[in-house]
Formats: C-alpha cells, structure tokens, sequence
C-alpha cells in the first residue's frame, strides 16, 4: 500500500516523537509499504539534507519525506487559526500527488483534511485531546466521516478515555499499539565505562525534565556508593540544571548520544532504570502552568529499548508500565521508594537474576513489541490492502 504518515514535528530534533515517527516509517517500508512522510513543520528545510536526517535516526532511506510549511502560531489565538488553514493547501496538493491507500497521522487537524479529501484515515493519539479547540472541532468531525478508519493510541487507559470522551467511537475503533524499539544489534561492542569492572553499571536514557525520574537517581545515588550511574541524554539546559543538584562521583553524565551509538551504551549497561514519576509533563510544558499529565497514559521508548537489549529493568510500579512490565521480567517499586530503589538495584548484583529478567523481557519483546510488529497490527484489518511496494 501507499502510506502517508503525517505528523507536526522538526527534524532533525531530540523530541520522541519525532524518533517514534521517523522508526514507524522505516517499520512501514520494511513490511513493503510504499511511504511518505509528510513533515508539518515551522522549520525552514534547506539547510538540511535527508541523508543527514536518517543517519540522525538511525534508520535506513527506505522512505521519502516530504515538507508542509506551517504558519508560525506564536501562541496567538487567530495566528494558531492561520496556521491550520494554511497548511490545507500544501497538504491537499500532496495527498493529489501521492494518492496514498491510507493516510495515518498524529495530527489530528491533518487527517481531518484528508478525510475530508476522501482518503481512509488512522488517526495516532499519545495523550488525550486537552479541550484544545481545534483539534477537539476536527476529531468531532473526523469520527463521523467514513474515511475514518480507527484511532490508535499507546495504552489501555488512555484508550478508556477516548471512549469515555467520546461515546461516539465503538470500542472497536480504539487501538491499543504500546511503542516500540528496533532489535538489538548483536555485533556492537559494549561502551567501556571507567570504573572498575566488578561494579554494578546503573543507567537512564531519556530526557531529564520534570517527573521522568532524575529525582530518584538524585536520591539514591549517595546511598549507593559501588554503583556507578550513567545518565543518557537530555538537553543542555536541563543536563546542567541536574548537574548541580547531583553532587557524587559515582553519577556520570553522558549528554545526548546519537542513535547509531546507543547500543554500545546500552550493551555496557547491567541495569536499566525507568523512574516515570506520578506527574510527568509533556515535552516543553511549563511546570508552572500546566496541567498537562502524561503519567496516566504514557508509553516509554526507553522501555522497548531496554527490553530489545535483554537487560534487567527497575521500573516505577504505575498501572500504564504494568500493561508491559510484570514481575517475571522487571523489578517494579513505587516511584517515591527510596528505599525501594535501593533493595531492588542492590538485588540486581546477582549476575543469575539479571541474566534471568533481561531473556525474559527480550523473549516478550521480539514476540510483540518490535516497530515491524507494531507496524503491521496498525494497519491490519483496517484498509483494504493493495498490491504491495518494495522500496
């Protein structure tokens, strides 16, 4: 089939969901879609070329990308109106040129547009729609329309509150689709982390803004002087904002690490650490201000990332983790368990149980949570398939 995915993001960028598309993308074309990208974007698009984009992310030039100017909102009420109706007609010229089967997006005001075409939509949500005007008109209206095909979203509770929101959709339309990861690449060598090798080698990859868990490596990292803790990732600003709250030695920070080089980081790591507070704000949200919680429904890249590598995970004990992680392939504890912390990290110095969590969380991975898994349950059952193209 012609697939084309359009979603509201910049790339190159360190945001998630830019990696999550640019890894659903490849995971299409790998299952022989033909696909494109439509990028809805406020960044000017000259100065970068797509070979650098997909060495960015690691994935293979196996689709094309294609831009969709976006009016710049500024926050602004009618600028935020402009924007959206400027982008019709780029997007209405694309969907004439491409002629896609199936149109799957994150923007929910785009597939209202190309439902409105006449092209079969899946919509993706990763959180519920925050009363935003726009975006509530068009989803109202996507819904009603034939050419809308289901809504896929990242966890059974979110999934609850679509239909809550919106009694609207038959439970059938909402599709559940955890995130997911590539499989490990087995001939990477392990990073050499300084230190001695008898230690254990704790680590996070993430972002580090509010609620995604630093605060617990913060506390812990004093009362566990023979492990070494790595932090992956994070922004500059919040990397420095952390390093003068985190104090000890045995606390390294790594910076952001590009993709092509995270399995040798991941290879090197014996535990890997998902610390998801009660509250976590989405990319950009003003702690002050808003009251935007993503905690109830999120769905961790780092999570699969950790799994497809095989290794032992201590994760905050959340209703939305535990629709993956159970007892027979992490270590779960309350997310302000200090203490908690501490045991299940210091169990993890036993070589057997390490060994024993991280087979059985790569077992489960490579059965379900793959992108060419996930890729293909998307789409299944949804359109009627075409013949299929091999790029």
């Amino acid at each position: 089939m012609k697939v084309l995915y359009l979603s509201k993001t910049d790339i190159p960028s360190r945001t998630a969901n830019s990696l999550h598309v640019m890894k659903m993308c490849q995971a299409f074309a790998q299952n022989r879609h033909e696909v494109c990208f439509g990028v809805l974007t406020e960044q000017r698009q000259d100065t970068v070329q797509d070979a650098e984009i997909f060495q960015h992310y690691a994935v293979r030039d196996c689709f094309a990308i294609q831009y969709i100017p976006v009016y710049p909102d500024k926050g602004k009420k009618i600028r935020f109106l402009l924007s959206h109706l400027f982008v019709i007609p780029y997007l209405l010229n694309i969907l004439r040129k491409i002629r896609p089967d199936v149109v799957y997006g994150r923007d929910i005001f785009s597939c209202y547009v190309a439902a409105c075409a006449g092209y079969p939509v899946i919509a993706e949500s990763h959180f519920p729609l925050w009363h935003g005007k726009v975006a509530s008109f068009a989803f109202t209206r996507l819904i009603k329309r034939k050419e809308f095909k289901r809504l896929v979203v990242i966890s059974e509770a979110l999934r609850k509150v679509y239909l809550k929101q919106f009694p609207e959709l038959s439970p059938e339309q909402v599709v559940v689709a955890h995130d997911g990861a590539d499989p490990a690449i087995a001939t990477e060598t392990a990073h050499p982390f300084s230190g001695s090798p008898e230690r254990l080698q704790a680590g996070y990859i993430g972002h580090l803004y509010p609620g995604k868990g630093v605060e617990v490596v913060a506390a812990i990292a004093p009362r566990m002087p023979d492990v070494d803790f790595h932090i992956i990732g994070g922004l500059e600003e919040d990397i420095q904002k952390w390093k003068g709250v985190i104090k000890e030695k045995n606390v390294v920070f790594h910076g952001f690490i590009q993709q092509e080089n995270l399995p040798d980081y991941l290879h090197g790591l014996d535990v890997c650490l998902l610390p998801n507070q009660y509250t976590v704000l989405a990319h950009g949200a003003d702690p002050g201000k808003s009251t935007k919680n993503i905690s109830r429904f999120t769905s961790p890249l780092k999570m699969f990332e950790y799994m497809a590598y095989g290794k032992a995970i201590v994760a905050s004990d959340l209703p939305v983790l535990r629709e993956v992680l159970h007892e027979e392939i992490a270590l779960l504890v309350k997310p302000d368990d200090y203490s908690g912390w501490v045991t299940a990290i210091s169990r993890l110095g036993d070589s057997t149980l390490r060994d024993k969590l991280g087979l059985e969380a790569q077992r489960l991975f490579l059965e379900k949570y793959s992108w060419q898994k996930r890729a293909a349950m998307v789409l299944q059952g949804a359109v009627e398939p075409a013949a299929a193209c091999e790029k």
